[in-house]
């Protein structure tokens, strides 16, 4: 097998693997606070022993330490809105409304880099919104589905947030270290919160926590990153809005979860757009020489 189809063999692992994360928010039965420091810890875990097999030092400069703890913080409530999102609804309703992300970090961008803003971007927004409008079963405030879809906007606002502080550390910082130090500031933050949680989960709990942290956090992340190194970033950026499509299959095969007609539609409406925004963003950026790469779901 040549280099390039290993390369797009590796990308679709690494979508499919972070697009069946979410399914272990119904597996594991331990809060969501308690699954994102599992994960966070052992995927810190994992990121370490690569580092270190690899040669790469762990020293950052001292005027950087907030940013990395802000990226650590960030990365904790980004996890935990997503996984409370699933465990309130459905993975589909979890991974659809997540995926909103790509238009906040177009609303978010301007502000970021002090850009003209463009009306086009609130356009996307409005029918992201629409879709959203669309996966929700109701507007009940007391209904589950709709908390869970509540979350799940959250989580791709904060993901926004994450994905262009992570920007400006990766300028610095190989991509590796950036996600080791938001896993393992992520995990010291956690841990005074949910340590007893965590610890009161069953043995399936644990085996759930360990795959869900070494493979499809820590080698989900390696093959993703390793894929781009023969990859165009507009390509990567395609094939990584199949995630939810990944996460749904694999929720209706695994879990029994159907995705009703209306759902489907709204989803494929939430994807279009982000797909959509992923792609105009990445041309308008294609001046940039360096990848900007943050660890997904």
């Amino acid at each position: 097998m040549n280099k390039s189809n290993q390369y797009f063999l590796q990308i679709h692992l690494a979508v499919l693997l972070f697009g069946a994360a979410g399914l272990f928010g119904k597996l594991i039965t331990v809060s969501s606070g308690a699954i994102v420091l599992g994960r966070a810890f052992l995927g810190a875990l994992f990121l370490m022993t690569l580092k270190i097999s690899i040669g790469e030092g762990f020293k950052i400069a001292r005027k950087d330490f907030y940013i990395f703890a802000l990226l650590g913080l960030t990365l904790a409530f980004h996890w935990i809105a997503f996984f409370e999102s699933i465990q309130q609804s459905t993975v589909a309703i979890g991974v659809l409304t997540f995926s909103t992300f790509p238009v906040f970090t177009s609303l978010l961008e301007p502000l970021v880099d002090r850009e003209e803003f463009r009306k086009q971007d609130l356009l996307l927004a409005l029918i992201a919104f629409a879709g959203v409008a669309l996966v929700i079963p109701s507007f009940d405030l007391k209904d589950e589905y709709t908390i869970g879809a509540l979350w799940g906007i959250t989580s791709g606002a904060s993901f926004a947030i994450l994905a262009l502080t992570s920007r400006r550390m990766i300028k610095t910082y190989s991509s590796n270290s950036v996600s080791f130090y938001q896993n393992f500031i992520a995990a010291l933050i956690l841990f005074p919160f949910f340590f007893e949680d965590i610890m009161n989960g069953n043995q399936q709990d644990w085996i759930y926590l360990i795959i869900l942290g070494v493979i499809f956090t820590g080698i989900a992340h390696t093959l993703f990153i390793n894929s781009m190194k023969g990859m165009k970033a507009q390509t990567a950026s395609l094939i990584a809005c199949l995630e939810p499509f990944y996460a749904i299959i694999l929720a209706w095969i695994i879990l029994n979860e159907t995705p009703t007609l209306r759902m489907s539609a709204g989803g494929l409406l939430i994807l279009a757009v982000a797909t959509y925004a992923t792609l105009s963003n990445r041309k308008s950026k294609k001046s940039n020489k360096k990848t900007n790469i943050t660890l997904k779901n």
